[in-house]
C-alpha cells in the first residue's frame, strides 16, 4: 500500500508539471477588453477586463491604468504597477473557498481605483516629477500572484463553458504590464506589492526576469515567503492559524511549482544570483500580521539559530543576502519601526499605504516614503 501511495504521489506531481506552463510564459493580452473609464483628482483611471484569466470562483481578471489628465499617451514615461494584498486561499476537501470567496471573484474598477488614489506612497508616485503612468492588477486567484495556467485542487467552479479555473495570478499581472507597455511608451516599470502582493513580487520580479522583461525596481512592503521561518513560529505555538503546516501545502498546492519549491524562496534566489532584479525590502519590526516581535530560535540559512523576533526572523534571510552583496548592491534593506498609534511597537502591517507617519528606527530615515522614492529615482536613473 506505501508503495502504491508513493506511486500516486508521483504520478500526482508529474500530472502537475506537466498541466503547468513554463514561468517565463508571456501574459495574454489578445483577450483584454476595455470597460469603462472614471476621473479623480486629476487623472483618468482606465478599466479593463481579461477573459484569458478567469477568477477562481466568478468574474474575470481585471486591471486600471492611471494617467494623468492631459498628460501625453506618446512620452516614454516609467510604470507604476500596484499589487494589493489580501491574504491566500484554496479550496478545501469538499470545494468550499477557504477562508471565503472573497478575493476569488472578478475585483470592480471602485476597488482597483481605491489602489491608485491612496495617499500613502501612490501619493509621491503621482505628484513625482517622472511623471509615472500607474497600474492596478486585481488579486481573484487567491493564489499570491503565483499561478501561471496552474490547476486548483478541489475548485468545483467553472468558466460558462465549462471550463476549469486555474490560478493565474503571475500571467494575468505579467498581461496587465505587457498591454500597458504596448500602448504607452515606457522607460523602466516598478512593482510595488504590500502583504500578499508583495509576496507574489518576487516571483512575478523573477517569471518577468526569465522571460526577458525584468522589471526596473520591485518595492516589497511587509511580507515575503519564508517557510523554515514560518513553521518555526507554528512550532514555537505562534501565529498558528496562518502557519498550519496543512494550510501552507494547500496554498503550495495550487501556485506554479518552481515558485512552491522551497529552493527557490526569494532570498535563496537572490543569493544564487538566479533574482537579479533591484529590490527594496521593507518590513516592519513588529508587524501584527506575522505575529509582531514574539521571539523564537530563528533558523538561519548555514543551518545555525539566533534567537530575535518572528518578523524579523521571517526576514533575516533576505536581509542578510542582500547585505552579502556589498555597498554597490542595487537592492537595499529597508527595516522600520512604524506605528499608528501610541503603543511603540513597531506593529502596523503595511506601511505604504499610510500617510503621516514617521518611522524611528534609526538605520533607515524618518521620512521613509520620500526615503523610497529616492531609491526608485535612483534605480530610474542607473542600470
Amino acid at each position: 500500500m506505501r508503495r502504491f501511495g508513493m506511486l500516486g504521489a508521483v504520478l500526482l506531481a508529474v500530472f502537475v508539471l506537466a498541466a503547468c506552463k513554463p514561468l517565463s510564459t508571456p501574459g495574454d493580452t489578445a483577450s483584454i477588453a476595455f470597460v469603462s473609464s472614471t476621473s479623480s483628482g486629476g487623472w483618468k483611471y482606465d478599466y479593463y477586463r481579461n477573459s484569458a484569466y478567469p477568477c477562481s470562483v466568478g468574474g474575470y481578471q481585471t486591471f486600471v491604468v492611471g494617467t494623468k489628465t492631459g498628460s501625453s499617451n506618446t512620452a516614454s514615461r516609467p510604470l507604476w504597477v500596484m499589487m494589493h494584498g489580501g491574504g491566500a486561499g484554496y479550496f478545501d476537501e469538499n470545494g468550499q473557498p477557504i477562508p471565503s470567496s472573497a478575493q476569488k471573484i472578478e475585483e470592480g474598477a471602485a476597488s482597483l481605483n481605491a489602489r491608485l488614489t491612496n495617499n500613502g506612497l501612490l501619493a509621491n508616485v503621482r505628484a513625482d516629477a517622472a511623471q509615472f503612468r500607474t497600474l492596478a492588477v486585481s488579486y481573484c486567484s487567491h493564489d499570491v500572484y503565483a499561478g501561471v495556467d496552474t490547476p486548483d485542487p478541489h475548485n468545483p467552479n467553472t468558466t460558462p463553458d465549462g471550463k476549469p479555473r486555474p490560478t493565474n495570478g503571475t500571467l494575468s499581472v505579467k498581461a496587465a504590464i505587457e498591454y500597458v507597455q504596448a500602448h504607452y511608451p515606457t522607460t523602466k516599470t516598478f512593482l510595488h506589492g504590500t502583504s500578499a502582493g508583495s509576496a507574489g513580487a518576487f516571483g512575478v520580479a523573477w517569471s518577468m526576469q526569465l522571460q526577458g522583461i525584468a522589471p526596473g525596481g520591485v518595492v516589497a512592503d511587509a511580507s515575503i515567503v519564508n517557510r523554515e521561518a514560518t513553521k518555526a513560529g507554528f512550532d514555537a505555538g505562534y501565529c498558528t492559524d496562518k502557519s498550519d503546516p496543512a494550510r501552507v501545502q494547500a496554498i503550495a498546492a495550487r501556485i506554479h511549482p518552481d515558485l512552491a519549491n522551497i529552493d527557490n524562496e526569494p532570498d535563496k534566489l537572490v543569493s544564487s544570483g538566479r533574482l537579479t532584479v533591484p529590490l527594496l525590502h521593507i518590513w516592519n519590526h513588529g508587524d501584527v500580521n506575522t505575529c509582531g516581535s514574539v521571539p523564537i530560535s530563528c533558523p538561519l540559512r548555514d543551518g545555525s539559530h539566533v534567537t530575535m523576533g518572528l518578523t524579523d526572523c521571517i526576514h533575516e534571510p533576505m536581509k542578510r543576502a542582500i547585505a552579502a552583496q556589498g555597498p554597490a548592491s542595487r537592492s537595499k534593506n529597508f527595516p522600520v519601526c512604524v506605528d499608528s498609534d501610541a503603543t511603540p511597537d513597531c506593529s502596523v502591517h503595511v506601511v505604504t499605504n499610510k500617510a503621516g507617519l514617521t518611522n524611528t528606527d534609526p538605520s533607515t530615515p524618518a521620512g521613509y516614503l520620500t526615503a523610497i522614492m529616492d531609491w526608485v529615482h535612483t534605480r530610474l536613473a542607473g542600470p
